[in-house]
């Protein structure tokens, strides 16, 4: 059966979903939105702690602040854009209106005038994540609309994050090959160059993807439709929710402590600074990132094949096994060269490839569960929910290990003794292991699995059809 429904014919496929060249159009938009995530995670808190003068400690309380005011504005976003369609659809025009929005906030984020401080930050944060939200909720919600189907909401969900990957690579490329042509190597030159790269494509990847796909029709709507409080209150109920909500936020606290330390890691612990030259011309740690996500560009394909085979939930469960295995690595791994660190890149990479897509693959099937209990299909609700999870997730690493590092003595601008390092390397590896230990536990028997999904379409089909 599983092998049946992932392998599945170009003419079986439901004719909501785009193929070929046309799907990569519709998932563009993420080649922009990848800028704000991992990279804004990986140099932004840097550089306004570092070059900027704002601190650490302030950095990280700042971004943690801004990370909470979004974990709060998604969730009502994400009820607003299923409980109040539009006459073109419940999604696009919510992208159409944020995308020109989304590049002026980056732009302000990213070219701070002089003397810019902790207010500037905050602020263009707050605002910048609104418009991002809006335009990622939207996206991600249409995407998990397109098909039913178990298996095929994994290979939906697979190319859609592919694109993604290859966005942070595009991205993160500009920087190298900034540095690597010109010499500059400044944190300054790397933020402008991913903001610029993110203002000029978001409007235009927008557009694209609206123009090459269309929206399914929404289901017809309840007679009583559930308001944003009562809803809330029927998704705290749903255990299948709760367990993958947490799981997410489990992933996004381990990816972003290894991306928010990256900075730290490669220059203080790995001691990677100026050991790899090209034409004699030291090469950024930073080139360490495409190996990343080259991995877990290559490995969708994999994660995906495999959860055909022993469902979404243990391929989940596999790719934290991977990634406790690659954080093992690091404590005897030897510093000071780039060849045995981009082996921990990569193995981290592969590994780093399977959550965000097939969480939002089983996401997909908790909102046929919670259709059947509530009458209401609330695709754009639930993953508000998972994006506001995600995003504490990411919000906690800096928020929290940025004062850690700062109590303990880090130096954020280089020169640290021993024991300020041990902290680096035991934050480092510590963290993504406790999470990822606690993400097996959690998938490792989730309640819905590929026979009770089937078993749910047939029943809201079976509803659909009564008049």
């Amino acid at each position: 059966m599983a092998a049946r429904d992932g392998a599945m014919a170009e003419g079986d496929r439901p004719a909501d979903v785009p193929h070929g060249f046309r799907f990569f159009l519709f998932a563009s938009p993420q080649l922009a939105l990848a800028t704000f995530g991992l990279p804004i995670v990986i140099y932004l808190p840097a550089y306004y702690a570092g070059p900027l003068g704002v601190g650490l400690a302030a950095t990280g309380v700042i971004f943690m602040l801004a990370r909470f005011w979004d974990v709060f504005t998604d969730g009502f976003l994400g009820w607003a854009i299923d409980r109040f369609p539009t006459r073109w659809g419940r999604r696009k025009v919510w992208m159409l209106l944020s995308a020109p929005l989304m590049a002026v906030s980056a732009l302000a984020v990213c070219f701070p005038p002089e003397g810019a401080g902790a207010a500037w930050l905050l602020v263009w944060l707050v605002i910048l994540y609104l418009w991002w939200t809006l335009i990622h909720l939207c996206h991600i919600a249409w995407a998990a609309e397109l098909s039913d189907r178990y298996d095929e909401r994994s290979k939906i969900q697979g190319r859609v994050l592919a694109v993604y990957f290859l966005g942070l690579l595009l991205v993160l490329t500009a920087p190298i090959l900034l540095s690597a042509l010109l010499g500059e190597t400044s944190l300054a030159a790397k933020v402008q160059a991913m903001g610029l790269y993110s203002a000029v494509l978001i409007p235009v990847t927008v557009v694209t993807a609206l123009l090459v796909a269309r929206e399914r029709p929404a289901p017809k709507a309840s007679a009583n439709p559930l308001g944003f409080w009562d809803g809330l209150k029927i998704a705290a109920r749903n255990p299948a929710l709760l367990r993958l909500l947490a799981v997410d936020m489990l992933a996004g606290l381990a990816s972003g402590t290894a991306s928010g330390l990256f900075v730290y890691v490669t220059g203080e612990l790995f001691r990677l600074e100026g050991r790899f030259t090209v034409a004699g011309m030291p090469l950024d740690p930073g080139i360490l990132l495409l190996v990343t996500f080259a991995g877990a560009f290559l490995g969708v394909p994999l994660w995906v094949r495999l959860s055909y085979r022993i469902g979404k939930h243990r391929a989940v469960a596999c790719a934290a096994m991977l990634t406790i295995a690659a954080f093992l690595y690091t404590l005897v791994m030897p510093k000071g060269s780039f060849l045995w660190a981009g082996l921990f890149y990569l193995m981290n990479g592969i590994a780093f490839g399977a959550p965000p897509f097939l969480d939002r693959a089983m996401l997909a099937d908790v909102v046929d569960l919670d259709q059947s209990q509530s009458g209401e299909q609330r695709t754009g609700f639930f993953f508000a929910l998972m994006s506001m999870t995600n995003k504490l997730g990411y919000a906690f690493p800096v928020g929290l290990l940025f004062p850690i590092l700062a109590a303990v003595g880090f130096n954020p601008n280089g020169g640290n003794d021993a024991a300020a390092i041990g902290w680096l390397a035991a934050l480092f590896v510590g963290v993504p292991i406790a999470c990822k230990l606690a993400v097996i536990a959690l998938t490792w028997n989730f309640p819905v699995t590929r026979e009770r999904q089937e078993a749910l379409r047939r029943q809201l089909a079976a509803e659909a059809a009564v008049p």
